[in-house]
């Protein structure tokens, strides 16, 4: 009975660890981390900013509507002034007290760089003077108003266009951030990977060093090798266990690691699994350059700050030259002691100013400007180049190091299986006492290294192909 409670007991408690624990694959993480990991977080608020920017500055293109109110604007002041009675300059107390509301309709225009303005003005007005009585009176207006500059850069225009190159450029950057995070990730989950399967074959090593210890011990109290053989075998013993605590502390590690890495708690408990299958690829080296060249976005967004800068030239460029300003109102208004009086019986008011602005002597100011932006923009366009360059660079060297991963491969595929055939024949021989323990354990070595460098070849083949794909764009495993 007490048999049965502890089977059950334990069968429970493997059940509650297995479902207390994630096992992953590449694609769950993968997903995980692309909704998630901080990386993902952080790119998403960047790209909402620039939509967001480029919403407002669309929604400023609009009209707009302002009202102001001052309940009250109160005044008081001495005031000097000539009277005619004494013939002399006199202080005069003055003051007011308005009440006022003014409505405000605003339409920026896009085409011409303009500004038209429907504007409603009304108030209440009481005067008071030194002995004077002043009554009363009310005041509308209604005008019209047209601000348009001639002659120069179109500030309205270019708000927006920049504000369009900016989502445009934070777009590209949020395409490349998730690119990174899939990178990342990947190589994160091969680490991972790889520190889970280092203890495999670290404990595989120590069951091997057991048996082999075991069997020396044996033939040690039967007479049939030295002590130091058998020391010798309890020394590897002990170094085994020791390589095999911390290959498990590495594993703990980069399971923390992993789950910062993908936005997980830290107390989660994960496991990954994976298919380490090889598939080799052939990537024709050309191909790989012109793929990288047509669509990464450092040379997009590049290009994009070269537009940004002969804006900024144009701009700046624009102060230097003649501009005119074309000013236009035209208004109904009316003053009365009455307030139904200033609704009907109009006075007009209209206006019209044309303005022109011509640059004389700025000791070459303007031209020094000029001729900064222009250097900022040949700079853009040297880092373009540049960019080139370092893509072509980028792409040779992760094209080479997919052949040297895909050679390794191919070299080790089968070193494993004869190093363990290799092995298990040594194990046979020195039971049979035909070899030494030193012979033994060389040929552990062999099989120890070979299963490392294999899974290595394998994780550095799929790390070089997630690399490629990163920096081209282009899946050259799916065609």
């Amino acid at each position: 009975m007490k048999f049965t409670y502890k089977t059950i007991l334990i069968i429970l408690t493997f059940i509650n660890i297995s479902f207390a624990q994630r096992v992953l694959t590449l694609q769950d993480a993968l997903s995980i981390a692309l909704e998630k990991s901080y990386a993902v977080k952080s790119a998403e608020l960047v790209l909402l900013s620039s939509q967001k920017n480029l919403e407002a500055a669309k929604l400023g293109l609009m009209t707009s509507i302002n009202m102001q109110f001052n309940v009250p604007s109160y005044s008081r002041t001495l005031s000097n002034q000539f009277n005619p009675l004494t013939g002399t300059q006199q202080f005069f107390d003055y003051g007011f007290t308005t009440y006022e509301g003014l409505l405000n309709f605003t339409q920026p225009i896009i085409f011409t760089n303009g500004t038209f303005s429907l504007t409603g003005d009304l108030w209440k007005r009481s005067q008071f003077s030194s002995g004077q009585q002043i009554p009363t009176d009310y005041y509308s207006n209604l005008s019209l108003s047209l601000q348009q500059p001639l002659f120069t850069f179109n500030s309205l225009k270019a708000s927006l266009t920049r504000a369009e190159i900016n989502l445009e450029k934070a777009a590209r950057n949020y395409t490349s951030a998730s690119k990174d995070i899939v990178y990342n990730v990947t190589v994160g989950f091969y680490q991972l990977y790889k520190a889970k399967k280092n203890v495999e074959i670290t404990e595989e090593k120590v069951k091997q060093t057991e048996t082999s210890y075991n069997t020396a011990q044996n033939k040690f109290k039967a007479g049939l090798i030295a002590e130091v053989e058998a020391l010798q075998l309890e020394i590897d013993l002990a170094s085994s266990k020791n390589d095999l605590l911390g290959a498990k502390r590495t594993l703990e590690e980069a399971k923390n690691d992993f789950k910062i890495l993908i936005g997980l708690k830290l107390s989660d408990s994960i496991d990954v699994v994976a298919q380490l299958d090889y598939k080799p690829v052939d990537v024709n080296l050309d191909e790989a350059i012109d793929y990288a060249l047509a669509n990464r976005n450092e040379l997009k967004n590049a290009q994009a700050d070269i537009d940004l800068s002969k804006l900024s030239v144009d701009e700046i460029d624009s102060q230097g030259n003649i501009s005119a300003m074309l000013s236009a109102n035209y208004g109904i208004n009316k003053d009365q002691n009455r307030l139904q009086d200033i609704f009907h019986d109009f006075d007009g008011s209209r206006s019209v100013v044309f303005t022109v602005r011509v640059p004389v002597l700025d000791w070459g100011k303007n031209k020094r400007q000029v001729e900064s932006a222009e250097a900022n923009l040949n700079l853009y366009k040297l880092s373009y180049e540049n960019q080139k360059q370092e893509i072509r660079k980028e792409i040779i060297e992760v094209v080479d190091n997919l052949n040297s991963a895909k050679a390794r491969v191919e070299t080790l595929s089968k070193s494993v299986e004869l190093a363990q055939k290799s092995y298990d024949i040594s194990l046979a021989r020195f039971q049979a006492g035909t070899i030494t323990s030193f012979d033994l354990q060389q040929m552990q070595l062999r099989l120890t290294d070979a299963k490392t460098n294999s899974l290595n070849a394998l994780i550095d083949y799929k790390l070089a192909l997630a690399d490629l794909d990163r920096k081209t764009l282009h899946d050259f495993e799916k065609k």
